[in-house]
C-alpha cells in the first residue's frame, strides 16, 4: 500500500513547500515495513473521511491492525520512531544552519571588523601625517625666517664693510695723490 504523505499530514500554507518535502522525504526514507503509525494514520485518516468520529475511527482503525500484529506499544514506538527522524532532521538544519550563519554572518562580521580597525588605523596614520606636516611647516616657516635675518645680516655686514672699505680706501687714495703732489 502506497501512503501519498502529503495527503496523510495537515498540510498548511504557512509551511514552507521545499522544507515540507525536505522533512517528508526523511519520513518516507525512515518508514517500516510492518503495520505502523503511518499505515495507521491512513486508515484512521480514511475513516474518520467517511464520517466517522475520531474516537470509532481511531478504534476502528487499531481493530483492524491488531489484526497484524500491532499493539499499542507498537504504535506509539512508530510514532516515537517518526517523531526521531523529524528530530534528527532538526538536528541536520540546525548544522547547517549554524554553518550557513559562519559562513555567511560571522564571516562578514570579522570582515566588518577588519575593515573598520584599518579604517581607525588609517585615520591614525591621516592624523600623524597632518600633525608631521604642521610640525615641518612651522620649521620651514623658522627656517626661511632665519634664512631672511642671516641674509639681511649679511647684506647688512656687507654695505657696512663695502662703506668702511670706500671712506678708508678713498682717503689713503686721496693721500697718495696728496703725497704724490707735494713729494
Amino acid at each position: 500500500m502506497t501512503i501519498n504523505l502529503k495527503d496523510l499530514f495537515a498540510v498548511t500554507s504557512e509551511m514552507n513547500e521545499k522544507v515540507l518535502l525536505k522533512l517528508l522525504t526523511a519520513i518516507k526514507d525512515g518508514q517500516q515495513k510492518d503495520f505502523d503509525y503511518l499505515k495507521f494514520k491512513q486508515s484512521y485518516k480514511s475513516l474518520c473521511q467517511m464520517g466517522m468520529d475520531e474516537s470509532t475511527a481511531a478504534k476502528s482503525a487499531f481493530l483492524t491492525a491488531s489484526t497484524m500484529g500491532l499493539t499499542k506499544d507498537k504504535l506509539l514506538n512508530t510514532v516515537q520512531h517518526y517523531k526521531n527522524l523529524l528530530n534528527k532532521e532538526k538536528e541536520q538544519f540546525a548544522v547547517a544552519l549554524k554553518n550557513q550563519i559562519a559562513n555567511n554572518i560571522d564571516a562578514k562580521a570579522l570582515e566588518i571588523n577588519r575593515l573598520q580597525e584599518r579604517t581607525e588605523e588609517n585615520k591614525r596614520k591621516i592624523q600623524q601625517l597632518m600633525d608631521e606636516q604642521i610640525i615641518i611647516e612651522s620649521e620651514i616657516a623658522k627656517l626661511r625666517e632665519s634664512a631672511e635675518l642671516s641674509k639681511s645680516k649679511i647684506e647688512d655686514t656687507r654695505d657696512q664693510f663695502k662703506n668702511t672699505f670706500d671712506i678708508l680706501y678713498a682717503e689713503i687714495e686721496e693721500d697718495g695723490s696728496l703725497y704724490d703732489r707735494i713729494l
